[in-house]
């Protein structure tokens, strides 16, 4: 099979649409939704994609499909084992049902919840320039008296 064959078997990947990954790990017991709010593209065939049909708040979703407390059981009752990961049973999922906010509501935690993750984020790197700022310091000092680091 040459490469535009192969690339033949990829999904469209939209802005919005939500695809699953299988991979367990300690955060994800089995496997996990990540939604795409980066912009259209193309994603594996090995990743089932869905792409929503109804009003929705994008950043609320984001975070939503990534809380484990929230699809842990949905996704216990519509995954199977298999070799190397946990396959979606699209059928199974597809009837699973979970309690959604109002897309007011949603919009409101959405914003609250990037917000927040949005200032972690710059706490973060601005925790990392101070560091790198010491280490500079330090090392400036010590191994390169008078000279540059």
């Amino acid at each position: 099979m040459n490469t535009v064959e192969y690339l033949k078997t990829y999904y469209t990947f939209r802005l919005g649409d939500i695809a699953f990954e299988g991979h367990q790990s300690k955060e994800f017991r089995f496997g996990r939704f990540v939604e795409n709010d980066i912009g259209d593209g193309i994603v594996s065939h090995i990743f089932v994609v869905f792409r929503p049909v109804g009003h929705y708040d994008l950043r609320y979703w984001k975070y939503a499909i990534n809380n484990e407390k929230l699809m842990q059981h949905v996704l216990s009752r519509s995954t199977k084992a298999s070799t190397m990961m946990h396959d979606l049973v699209e059928k199974d999922f597809l009837n699973e049902s979970l309690l959604v906010p109002s897309f007011k509501e949603q919009q409101s935690i959405g914003e609250f919840l990037f917000f927040v993750d949005r200032s972690i984020s710059l706490h973060h790197r601005q925790c990392l320039t101070l560091a790198f700022h010491r280490i500079r310091r330090f090392f400036h000092g010590s191994i390169y008296p008078g000279g540059g680091f």
